[in-house]
């Protein structure tokens, strides 16, 4: 009986031990388990790095599109001091063309200048009622040319020119013939304006239009001394100068 208990226990210790044996072939390897999940990891890690580097760099820097251009082009300067292609040029005895000049050039974003002369006009100067005071007799002379003190700087850039003076007996006054005549306007756009209490625009730039060669005339406009910015921007905006 002792040899039988004996045998018994033998059997079943090799029988557990070979069930053991058993579970263990067919266990997987951890390690090896652990090392491939981690490597699946990384590259799924990186696949989605990847991808979302990918996308971010899509955001940040988008395809160009035609919009993107335009905007681009408009955010360059074409008016003003840094590049401009617009001068507003004005002459103004008793400052009312220049209250009208500053407010087109402001409107504009163009540059601005006066024109100063030489031998500055007095009172008695403009004294219209006195046939012999000085604006008398140049208007009465075409071929009078006040002299201008100072000149444009680099007027090869500008290819708009937009000039102001009061109405002198129907006419730009001289002065502003001697302007023109300074200068070479081929193939520039000009466009003159003009202040008076009543007078008409009329054909107050026909001399200067003569003086200023193949140079293209737009039509001009005349304002009151107080004419809103408003009123003086339509007519800019009418000129298609922008």
């Amino acid at each position: 009986m002792k040899m039988k208990k004996i045998l018994t226990i033998v059997l079943a210790v090799v029988t557990a031990l070979s069930l053991a044996a058993c579970t263990g072939e067919n266990k997987p390897d951890e390690n090896s388990s652990d090392t491939g999940s981690s490597q699946n990891g990384t590259d799924n890690s990186q696949t989605q790095d990847n991808s979302a580097a990918s996308s971010g760099s899509e955001k940040e820097q988008p395809a160009e599109t035609p919009d993107s251009k335009h905007d681009d082009s408009q955010a360059e300067p074409v008016s003003g001091a840094d590049g401009s292609k617009v001068l507003v040029v004005y002459f103004s005895a008793t400052n009312n063309t220049e209250s009208v000049a500053q407010k087109l050039a402001d409107g504009l974003g163009a540059d601005i200048y006066e024109i100063v002369p030489m031998q500055p006009y007095t009172d008695e100067d403009l004294d219209h009622g006195n046939s012999k005071s000085r604006s008398s007799v140049e208007m009465d002379d075409p071929s009078v040319r006040p002299e201008i003190s100072g000149t444009v700087e680099n007027m090869d850039q500008y290819e708009v020119v937009l000039m102001g003076y009061p109405i002198w007996w129907g006419e730009a006054p001289r002065i502003m013939s001697t302007f023109v005549e300074s200068y070479d306007f081929s193939g520039k756009t000009l466009a003159a304006f003009c202040t008076s209490a009543s007078s008409e625009f009329g054909s107050s730039d026909s001399a200067l239009r003569d003086a200023a060669g193949t140079a293209i005339w737009l039509d001009g406009r005349r304002f009151s001394a107080g004419a809103p910015a408003e009123d003086v921007m339509e007519w800019a905006d009418g000129l298609g100068i922008n």
